[in-house]
């Protein structure tokens, strides 16, 4: 799992069914303190959960397929929770 912060959206015309209705966000990694650790990355919100600005947890590799309900989906990475606080 990987902290970052939802800094934009992709807007897709033409999806996979397996993806259609999802939302797709640009997502800045960050570390615990709040910091940029990598590049920014386009992630799945499959839960439809995240807005622009909210710190989320995603996942990459087969875990980001699994987020989905279908257990099946072709992206890189999920976002699976959002993040209230961190002390």
């Amino acid at each position: 799992m990987k902290l970052g912060i939802v800094i934009g959206v992709v807007w897709a015309t033409k999806k996979v069914k397996e993806i259609n209705g999802c939302r797709m966000y640009i997502v800045q990694p960050i570390s615990t303190k709040g910091k940029k650790t990598d590049t920014p990355l386009v992630v799945a919100d499959p839960q439809n959960i995240a807005a622009s600005g909210d710190k989320v947890i995603y996942v990459t590799s087969s875990d980001a397929t699994q987020a989905f309900e279908s257990g099946f989906a072709p992206v890189n990475a999920s976002i699976v929770e959002l993040v209230d606080e961190i002390s």
